[in-house]
Parts: structure tokens; sequence; C-alpha cells
């Protein structure tokens, strides 16, 4: 027999284990939780990104959608000239026969004109046609544009992935130009925020004057605002990354690169010498296109001036009845055949078809002149993305090197502000050059980046991390 105290003891170890059974199922919960939660998060590299891209964004999809139609059109232009098989079902009821004049020889009298009715009053016919189309200039030209509309849809794909490449890996950029920005940023107000400190102290014990606290107080408000703002940025340049590539915007995503990682596959020497020939541009090959496009238009109103020929063979079957019994089969159905051949010959159009022909004759020379126009400007537009990618990257490293001019100009002034050799303000001016150099380093890598993408795009030279043509 168990006393009352054991019994007790034994109900409060229940209790207890009962209570460190539900902390562990909350922390099991918990940790779940958080692991699904980390498993929600997306981690694209830029490759990957500009990959998923162009799978799932809107613009892609259009133009996808483009391309099957083009594909669609020409199935429908080849199966226009295969046979036709087309089938009619006519019902008359003549609720009153048509009265004819014939002379009456029934009496003698031909002089005499009698009325007379002929058929029935229920008639109905039943009839299957095949057409096969002989000759037609138009078929087959419209073949031919057919094919080319397709190809130009295919090259209109391309030019939006080229596009859709372009505009994530600039967001792509922006993301990580930003986040450094941050970083920067936080560091600096981070030390300002310890000398802030250490000149409030010494204004305490009266080293310094109520100015030199003002000013540094300037100083760290401004940096903070600076910081809440680039952090802003830096959350806008997510969600754009995300609609650019078809997420939804309350997904969540990380960036697997850095711009260390980024900057050591950029071979800008290599990047400015290397030639490129305009014919291996999307973009031009694009507008060659649109001018095949033309020849086949001019193309299509010459021919029209050939005749047509069509082939044709109709069997029917007629019935006429009195009385509305046509599913009687056992009454008789009367057979019709008939084969023949339709030519269409134009002949006179008073001039229209001469106007069509001249007007499609202008349009060859105007994609004609497009083409030319385009090719020279696409040579000048990638002389100057070599320019401004040549002018970036010097940028680059000069304020790259100036950064550690002005920290080593800043930090010396702190110390001559601590010594007692320099003024708060010789001390603010220091600080702000520090502060406007690596806003320039920001602006120069942001520049150097675009540049570099920009020529990408025009020389279609984007590339994954194996370093091949995406």
């Amino acid at each position: 027999m168990l006393n009352k105290g054991s019994t007790s003891g034994i109900k409060k170890r229940i209790n207890l284990i009962s209570t460190y059974s539900t902390i562990i199922f909350l922390i099991i919960g918990i940790l779940n939780n958080f692991s699904q939660a980390e498993e929600r998060v997306k981690i694209f590299s830029l490759s990957e990104a500009r990959s998923y891209a162009i799978q799932h964004n809107y613009d892609a999809k259009r133009s996808l959608l483009d391309l099957e139609t083009a594909k669609k059109k020409l199935r429908e232009t080849v199966a226009s000239g295969l046979p036709q098989l087309s089938s009619t079902i006519n019902y008359n009821n003549n609720l009153k026969l048509a009265t004819s004049l014939i002379p009456n020889f029934f009496d003698g009298k031909p002089e005499e004109k009698i009325p007379v009715q002929f058929g029935t009053q229920h008639n109905a016919s039943a009839n299957i046609t095949v057409q096969q189309m002989v000759f037609s200039g138009s078929y087959f030209v419209g073949l031919q544009t057919a094919s080319i509309y397709r190809q130009m849809a295919e090259q209109s794909l391309e030019v939006t992935n080229l596009d859709i490449k372009e505009t994530v890996t600039d967001t792509y950029f922006l993301i990580l130009i930003s986040k450094e920005n941050e970083k920067i940023l936080g560091a600096n107000l981070k030390n300002l925020e310890k000398t802030a400190f250490e000149i409030k102290e010494r204004y305490k014990e009266g080293f310094v004057a109520q100015t030199d606290v003002d000013l540094i107080q300037i100083s760290v408000t401004t940096l903070t605002n600076g910081l809440q703002t680039a952090q802003k940025q830096t959350e806008m340049a997510y969600k754009l990354l995300k609609f650019q590539m078809g997420l939804d915007l309350e997904e969540r995503i990380e960036l697997s690169e850095t711009l260390d990682s980024i900057e050591e596959t950029f071979d800008i020497k290599k990047s400015i010498e290397t030639e490129f020939n305009v014919a291996d541009s999307i973009d031009y090959n694009f507008l060659v296109t649109q001018e095949k496009l033309a020849e086949m238009a001019l193309k299509n109103e010459k021919v029209k001036s050939l005749p047509t020929v069509a082939a044709f063979f109709t069997y029917q079957q007629n019935a006429f009845r009195d009385n509305f019994n046509f599913f009687n089969f056992q009454k008789k159905w009367f057979p019709l055949q008939i084969l023949g051949i339709t030519v269409s010959i134009p002949i006179f159009t008073s001039g229209a078809r001469q106007a069509r022909i001249q007007q499609a004759a202008l349009s060859l020379e105007k994609a004609k002149t497009t083409r030319m126009q385009a090719t020279q400007a696409l040579k000048l537009e990638i002389e100057q993305a070599k320019t401004n990618l040549s002018s970036a990257y010097e940028n680059y490293l000069n304020t790259k090197a100036n950064i550690g001019l002005s920290e080593k100009v800043y930090d010396s002034t702190l110390i001559e502000y601590n010594e007692g050799m320099a003024s708060s303000m010789e001390l603010t001016q220091a600080y702000d050059k520090y502060l406007n150099s690596q806003s320039q380093y920001i602006q120069a890598l942001s520049s150097l980046f675009k540049a570099k993408n920009q020529l990408d795009r025009i020389t279609n030279n984007f590339k994954s991390e194996k370093g091949q043509k995406e």
C-alpha cells in the first residue's frame, strides 16, 4: 500500500514530466517552423537568377506565346494548300410552287398560254465536296512568309531574353552595391558614434566646446539618415528583382554571390579589345528578317497577277417529295457527281495591282534603309559602350585609391583634434571628404558594373559561372 506522501510525490513527478514534455514539443515545433522558414528562402546566383527569369518573366511568357502563335500560323498556311473536304445539307419547303406559262399544246392551241406548276413541295439535297489547290503563287509565297514569320518570332524571343538578362543583371548588381553601401555606412556610423561619445565625455569634463558636440551630432544624424535610406533602397531593389524574375513579391530570396566574386570574373581589357561582328548581333538579324518579310510582301503582290488553279469533285444526293418523309429510306434519292477545274485569271484592276506592287517596293526600300542605318548605329553603340567601360574602370580605380587617402587624412585630423592641434570644423571637413570619397567609390562601382552589363548586352556576352554563354 502506498501512503499519502508517496502518492503526492508520484503525482508531482508525473506533472513535472508532463511539463517537460510540453516544453520539448514546443521547442521542436519552433525549430520545425524555423527550419521551414529557412527552406522557404530561395537562394540565387546571378546565372540562376537570369535563367529563372527567362522561364518565368512576364515578357518572356508573352514572347513564347507569340512563337507558338507563329508555329500555328505556319501550320495553318500549309494546311490551306492541302485537300479540303466540306459537306452541305439543304432542305427547301416550297410553300407555293412557282408558276410558269407554256403554250397550250394539250388543246391544240399553241398561241394560248396556260399556267402550270413544276416540282414538289419538299426538296432535300446532301453533298460532299473535295477541293484541291493545283497552283497559287500567293500560297507558295505564303509558305515562305510564314516560315520567316516563325523565324522572326524566335528572334523576338531571343531579344526579349537578352533584355531580361540585362535588367536582371542590373538589379542583381544594384542589390550587391546597395548592401556594400549599407556595410560601409554602418561601419562609419559605428566609428562616428564612438567618436561622438568621446567628444561628449570630453565636453562634460570641459575640454571641448558645445559647438564640437553639435557638429559631430549633426554628422551622426546625417549618416543615420543615409543608412536608413540605403536600407530602403536595398529592400526596393529586392522587390524589383523578384518582379523581373516573375516571383511573388512576398517571396524571400537571397543572393549567393558577392561583389568580389563577380568582379573576379571581369576581364575589362579583354572586353574592350574583343572585336564584335555586327552580323552576330540578334538586333541586326532581327532587322534582316524584317527586310525578308518586306521582300516576301513584294513578291506576293507580283504573283497575284498569275492564274490560280483549283480542282474539285462533288458527290450529291437529291430527294423530291410531296410529303416530308425524307427518313423513309425506301423512297428514292437521285445521285449527282461533278468533277471540275476552276481557273481564276486576273485581267484588269484599273492600276490597283500596280499601285500595291509599288507600295510593297517602297516598303522594302525602307526596310533596307533601316537595316543599313541600324548597322552603323550598332557599330557606334559598341564603340561607345567600350569607351564607357574604359572610363568607368579608370574612374573606379581612382576612387578606390582615394578612399585610402581620405581615410588617412581623417585619421590624422582626428589624432590632431584629440591633441588640440585641429579644430572641430577641420575634423568635420576631413570626415565629410572621407564620406564623399566613399560615396564616389559606390557611384564608380555602380557605373563600372552598369557599363560592363551594357556591353555584354550589345555583344551577347552573358556568361554563366562556368564561363560559357547562357
